[in-house]
């Protein structure tokens, strides 16, 4: 594709502004099962999308083959589709700006073909013999995944970035009597050499063992603690609520809150795609914004909202580098990245002492479903332990967690210091709660 071509032509049938996007997804993936590999795939995937401003409306085109000889026939698409647009709000592109990228200093060290098939093997073998509950390796695979972006438009903007990832993962299932359960685990790997077999698959197996005596609770209001992955589940479903496009339409309920508190002091929540403790680094979004640090909310006040370009137009702000797609042929909507609820200084065993006797939740199901945004009312299923005279007691299951997410948000005893990032883009440490109301038996 002569991207300097396809500006040139854009320009010339009239279109203000134009804009090429596109990524490169190389991906290898390894599966395992009974022994043998049992599916390996490569993939290079090359996106491309092309977006542009005629008429003051933005169209935007996703294309799966980028020969110049297309070039008429597609811009004259975009044109078409800008023409059938009818809001009377605007939108812009982005102009250069100084782009200056963080030092991440991640090293990748890829293991060949034979050295993943042994693993694999290795791991199936010792995942079974570890007890004789564990009756199945469900699922066992290795996968490597390579990313590029590349932003180039009519006003000057030319940037480029890459991003690298390989993981492991594996799921058992347990059986004792007529009970089964199971449990997964996922493994970011840099170098094989530092990955510490053993520890993954006592963690694996002794996690899949313990559901194996799980009970109901009766219906009751208790101390609740969210660990950390349950949290994080529940935050991310409502971190929506920073976002400035929703703030706009007026459906976030923070939306007239601004420099109020709104949680509780302890919370400090910050949104930083250049944080280069997390899996992912980005130096910019996928308009070409610089990406910068951002507190969103300062113990328990509400400070900042996120914004793409779109969104800061109609804020009357200016863009928080905050614009990102879901994939290349998705439209640009405002998204957090890097984005984590500050941790405290309590571990999750000082935080269980603390609570005495309570619930400690581990997992959250129904998360599109038993949730209402605007409202901030959820009911969730959940599973997790019950904590008695401050130690982990027995494993719970088929039970129900409900309450508010606001007022949930002012109910804070502690926040964990178990922040881990792995491999998501929104993190939180565990945090303990005065109660939350309980359904079970």
């Amino acid at each position: 594709m002569n991207k300097q071509l396809w500006i040139q032509r854009a320009l010339e049938k009239g279109i203000e502004c134009f804009e090429i996007y596109q990524s490169v997804q190389k991906e290898k993936t390894l599966t395992w099962f009974n022994g043998q590999v049992d599916t390996f795939v490569t993939s290079n995937v090359l996106g491309t999308s092309v977006r542009g401003i005629y008429e003051g409306n933005m169209a935007n085109i996703a294309l799966e083959d980028v020969k110049d000889d297309k070039m008429d026939e597609v811009l004259d698409g975009l044109i078409q589709q800008a023409q059938t647009i009818t809001t009377i709000e605007k939108d812009a592109l982005r102009k250069p700006e100084t782009v200056k990228p963080v030092d991440n200093s991640q090293t990748w060290i890829q293991p060949d073909l034979e050295t993943v098939k042994n693993l694999m093997k290795k791991l199936e073998n010792d995942l079974m013999a570890y007890d004789t509950r564990i009756v199945q390796v469900a699922s066992l695979g290795w996968q490597e995944e390579y990313s590029t972006r590349e932003i180039t438009n009519s006003y000057g903007i030319d940037l480029k970035d890459e991003s690298t990832v390989q993981y492991l993962i594996a799921s058992v299932v347990a059986q004792e009597n007529d009970v089964v359960k199971d449990d997964y685990k996922i493994e970011v790997i840099h170098d094989l050499k530092d990955f510490d077999e053993e520890a993954f698959v006592k963690k694996l197996c002794e996690d899949t063992l313990f559901k194996l005596h799980s009970t109901s609770l009766s219906s009751r209001t208790c101390p609740v603690i969210f660990e950390k992955e349950a949290m994080r589940s529940l935050f991310s479903a409502f971190s929506g609520y920073f976002n400035g496009e929703l703030i706009f339409k007026g459906i976030s309920p923070i939306k007239d809150k601004l420099d109020q508190k709104i949680f509780s002091e302890q919370i400090t929540i910050v949104d930083d795609p250049r944080n280069t403790d997390c899996l992912t680094v980005l130096n910019f979004d996928d308009e070409g914004c610089p990406t910068r640090r951002k507190v969103l909310v300062d113990h328990g006040v509400f400070t900042s909202m996120l914004h793409d370009t779109r969104s800061a137009i109609r804020m009357n702000s200016t863009s928080t580098g905050n614009g990102f797609k879901s994939g290349y042929a998705s439209s640009v909507s405002v998204t957090p990245f890097n984005c984590c609820i500050l941790p405290g200084e309590k571990s999750l065993e000082q935080m269980c002492q603390d609570m005495k006797e309570g619930l400690v939740i581990t997992d959250l199901q129904g998360l599109h479903a038993g949730l209402d945004f605007v409202s901030g009312n959820f009911s969730l299923q959940c599973t997790g332990y019950w904590v008695k005279d401050g130690k982990k007691d027995h494993a719970v299951a088929l039970i129900t967690v409900a309450d508010n997410f606001l007022k949930l948000m002012n109910k804070v005893v502690s926040v964990g210091n178990d922040l881990d990032w792995k491999y998501y883009s929104i993190a939180t440490p565990s945090i303990a709660f005065t109660d939350c109301a309980i359904s079970g038996e």
